[in-house]
């Protein structure tokens, strides 16, 4: 079971429309620079920020649950406070943001943040769909199917470079680590 939390995917997603000149950006370049950000978490600290499923689509690599609230087929209080539609393919601020509000986003996450915005912050949604084709090896476009599940053994092996026994034993440990948070997470609600 993976524990994904919706608040913290709408705080990044705040951030980088905070950082955009009119507030507003197509989901597309949102979503790219979300699953950048998770991915290069797991990279530099082997260790998700989201939680959420990683997943190939045609136009690249994406976050499942995170793109569902972009498009408006998923809602929660959480996300709506800061991330508005803006229909029908961008997003922007809901709301006036000052950074102490972001109080879900460590240190590192938005050390990550920043980075990624200086290498993309000019790139239109389809030069990042290009940009993920390029460099995230682990994303292969679907066959037939809309979408197919990246796991992070694939992550691990095709998009790191890890030989194939340090992939499953780090795609184990980051399983664990996700099913630690989510019994603490059970606890913490009962």
């Amino acid at each position: 079971m993976t524990v994904f939390n919706i608040e913290i995917a709408a705080q990044m997603s705040a951030w980088f429309l905070g950082k955009a000149d009119d507030k507003r950006m197509p989901y597309m370049k949102l979503i790219k620079l979300l699953y950048l950000a998770e991915r290069t978490s797991i990279k530099k600290y082997n260790q998700p920020i989201l939680g959420d499923q990683l997943y190939s689509m045609r136009n690249g690599a994406i976050l499942s649950r995170t793109l569902d609230f972009m498009r408006g087929k998923a809602h929660s209080d959480d996300w709506d406070k800061w991330v508005s539609l803006d229909p029908p393919y961008g997003v922007f601020l809901a709301k006036n943001l000052k950074p102490v509000e972001l109080d879900l986003l460590s240190k590192n996450t938005i050390k990550i943040l920043k980075g990624l915005w200086r290498e993309h912050c000019d790139k239109t949604e389809w030069e990042m769909v290009e940009y993920v084709h390029e460099h995230c090896k682990e994303w292969e476009k679907p066959l037939g199917a809309s979408s197919e599940i990246i796991s992070y053994k694939t992550l691990l092996s095709k998009g790191f470079g890890y030989e194939e026994k340090k992939a499953k034993k780090g795609a184990t440990h980051l399983k664990d680590q996700q099913e630690l948070i989510s019994i603490l997470y059970d606890l913490n609600l009962e």
